[in-house]
């Protein structure tokens, strides 16, 4: 029997009936979700269904939905109140499709997410987890082991390519039911934004690093030709030391910093370090599950599962710089969510925008390739510390041009679904990376990326948080910045951020925490000329 909220006393019944009867709810898929992937928890993965369903049918009451699409129009005292009725809006208005339909999404999403969370790669007898892929990548000198890891990477996406093409139809059709092209549509309007205006920003970032592109594509070409034993035009995908070329981890013990990050002091410096600028992580650490095993998820995520009370990481740490760049990364996303203000609503109880908590995550994840942080914090001696700094402007232009794929990628998924997307993924990384298709290859790179299987129109949010994190890098303790903002240490600036919650849409957030709109001029001062 559906429940039935009231819409007949106004907004402010409404939405004090429904924070008591959806809290809960999710709050408890929270905790299945988390349950399940630290622990492959059957049991929690049948709950997520059953609860995912139940709220699916919760927000299908079309008495709600007129109701909130009056109250819309209608000026408030209380821009609260405004502010969550904006944000249950799209949940509502997707609840107007189809029942049968929304079963199947929800379904067919879970379905691929427990395949992901739970799939290892085999090399002939040999199962693997992520990191020693990543570790055969990074480290191995026979051109054909070396290949066969990287093949290996695919495995995943060559079993779940299938399913996630049907997944892709049945999303697109849910958004045609609600008056949008496509599902990618769809979801940017959700998240307060639209695809001509996202594009035009993607295409001139594009196009403004094409050159710099070329130019750091052509040394790293000529490193790795000289460590392959190829010449340039003959480099592999497998030549490269990741697996989509997302990153440059270096092998080399004279360019890498990783003997300086054990588990042990991974944790040590992120602890000592959010410390000391006001920001305790050492309660959420508690609540966090930190070491890889089998069975469990298999990547690192934040989640909130009653924001700012409880709050968890997962990760699967291994004693390597990337591991401590993203321990700093998920905990900056759980400072965010823990430092919201319980006196908000409990709607407005998290990020302003996900790229905006994507930005914060950043800003502190590229401390691990900084010279003072490196230096002060992890003892990396100075030569090498410099010289690790210096490879930030590498790492950030690697990682644009491999997010730039994923994202124009993924709106040509939506857009056009019966094309060969194999065709399509290699194009772009041709174009974009400038990476070649092996010959006679299987495909099923794509799928392989847990964020197109999974987290559906997503990937922008990188892009558009690393812009961001260097607009938060040149506004904290400049002149230039807001009043609200200038002069202030990483700390306090962040503790009004984070304090915030949802009040405010993501584009006022970005003007009042940065004194101007988001922009990419200050990541290009940053790494946009190569040095």
């Amino acid at each position: 029997m559906q429940l039935k909220l009231p819409v007949d006393q106004g907004p402010e019944v409404f939405l004090q009936a429904y924070t008591e009867s959806v809290r809960p709810l999710r709050v408890e898929h929270a905790r299945c979700y988390w349950s399940f992937a630290t622990k492959a928890d059957n049991l929690a993965y049948d709950r997520l269904e059953a609860i995912e369903t139940q709220l699916a049918a919760l927000h299908s009451d079309p008495r709600v939905f007129g109701a909130i699409e009056s109250w819309r129009t209608t000026d408030h005292q209380d821009p609260l109140i405004s502010r969550q009725l904006a944000l249950l809006y799209p949940e509502y208005r997707q609840g107007q499709a189809s029942p049968e339909l929304r079963a199947r999404i929800i379904s067919s999403s879970l379905s691929i997410e427990r395949t992901c969370s739970q799939f290892r790669a085999r090399q002939g007898q040999e199962r693997l987890d992520s990191n020693e892929l990543d570790r055969r990548l990074a480290h191995e000198t026979n051109d054909g082991r070396r290949r066969a890891a990287w093949e290996a990477t695919r495995q995943i996406g060559q079993k779940t390519a299938a399913k996630l093409l049907e997944l892709v139809e049945l999303r697109n059709q849910l958004a045609r039911e609600l008056g949008f092209s496509n599902y990618y549509e769809l979801a940017l309007d959700e998240e307060e934004m639209n695809v001509p205006e996202l594009f035009d920003l993607l295409s001139s970032i594009k196009e403004a690093t094409d050159p710099i592109w070329k130019q750091l594509k052509l040394r790293l070409d000529l490193e790795f030709s000289k460590l392959r034993g190829k010449d340039p035009q003959e480099l592999m995908p497998w030549d490269y030391p990741e697996r989509f070329l997302q990153s440059i981890p270096r092998s080399a013990q004279e360019g890498s910093t990783d003997r300086w990050f054990p588990i042990r002091a991974i944790q040590k410096y992120a602890k000592s370090y959010y410390r000391s600028i006001g920001l305790p992580i050492d309660r959420i650490w508690t609540q966090s599950d930190m070491l890889p095993r089998d069975g469990k998820h298999p990547h690192a995520f934040c989640i909130g599962i009653d924001n700012p009370s409880e709050v968890r990481v997962l990760c699967n740490l291994d004693s390597t710089k990337r591991w401590m760049e993203t321990t700093l990364h998920e905990f900056g996303h759980a400072l965010y969510d823990s430092g919201v203000s319980n006196q908000l609503p409990w709607l407005l109880r998290g990020p302003a925008h996900t790229f905006i908590t994507e930005a914060v995550a950043m800003f502190f994840g590229r401390l691990a390739a900084q010279a003072d942080w490196l230096q002060e914090v992890a003892g990396v001696p100075e030569e090498l510390a410099l010289n690790c700094s210096a490879r930030l402007q590498e790492s950030q232009l690697v990682f644009l041009r491999w997010a730039l794929v994923v994202s124009f990628f993924e709106r040509q998924l939506y857009e056009q679904p019966h094309s060969d997307q194999d065709q399509q993924w290699w194009q772009l990384v041709n174009e974009i990376q400038g990476l070649r298709r092996p010959d006679n290859w299987a495909g099923g790179d794509w799928a392989s990326k847990v964020h197109i299987a999974c987290y559906p129109a997503y990937y922008q949010n990188y892009i558009l948080g690393e812009l961001l994190a260097s607009q938060f890098d040149a506004c904290i303790g400049t002149a230039s910045a807001s009043p609200a903002s200038a002069g202030q240490q990483p700390g306090s600036f962040f503790q009004q951020l984070f304090a915030a919650g949802r009040r405010q849409g993501w584009a006022e957030t970005v003007r009042s925490y940065c004194g101007e709109e988001l922009s990419p001029r200050h990541w290009l001062a940053q790494f946009g000329q190569l040095r």
